[in-house]
Order: C-alpha cells, then structure tokens, then sequence
C-alpha cells in the first residue's frame, strides 16, 4: 500500500540534489521557508518500531544545526534498507556525511538553477 506523495516532498525530489551512501537516499533543496524541512521516509524494511523512531531522532538531532544557521534547506530522506544493524554513532555520522555532501552540491549548483521546473 502506497501513500499519495505530498506536493512538498515532490518540489525536493524534483529541484533538489540527490545524494546516496550506505542504506539511504537524500534529496536536499533550496527551502521555501527560511528555516527549511526535514522529511523521513522509513518503510517497515527500515526495522521494528523501536528502529525507526530512534532514527527520525537521530535524523532531526542531524538536521538541527543546519535549521539553526538558517541554511534554508529542505531534506527528504530515505531509508532503502534495514537499520537496526546500524549503530546510533554510526547513523549519526553517515547522516552528517550524507547531508554536508548534499548541501555542498546544493551551494556549488547555485540558488536559481533547478527552481524553474515543471
């Protein structure tokens, strides 16, 4: 059973700059509010209950510095895998990588290009 796509979630998806690594998929655009949004989509795959509630907390603990700075980011993350192997230390730092990538690509591609699609 699938869940209908929010229009929020499809403007990051189709303007932002997808980054991979390991077990998940980010999607990282210029944000319409300035403090931006964080998006995460586990899946059951993605573990028990327990596994993915620690990783929304993880993932907004990740996030916060950047809506802190006033970046002005939106993020949609996706889990593609099993999580509960995954150490929490370890999901921090492979979130911060993921997500220093993504906003670096964002910053090199510039603010205008990428926001005219339809």
């Amino acid at each position: 059973m699938s869940r209908k796509t929010s229009p929020s979630v499809s403007r990051i998806r189709r303007t932002g700059m997808r980054v991979s690594g390991g077990p998940w998929t980010v999607y990282i655009a210029n944000a319409e509010q300035p403090t931006g949004r964080l998006v995460v989509a586990l899946r059951r795959t993605a573990g028990c209950a327990v596994t993915r509630s620690r990783t929304r907390r993880i993932a907004r603990d990740v996030f916060q510095p950047l809506r802190d700075t006033g970046a002005g980011v939106d993020i949609f993350l996706i889990a593609r895998d099993d999580l509960q192997a995954q150490s929490r230390r370890n999901l921090r730092i492979t979130l911060q990588e993921l997500l220093g990538r993504g906003a670096k690509a964002l910053a090199q591609r510039g603010p205008s290009q990428g926001e005219m699609g339809g």
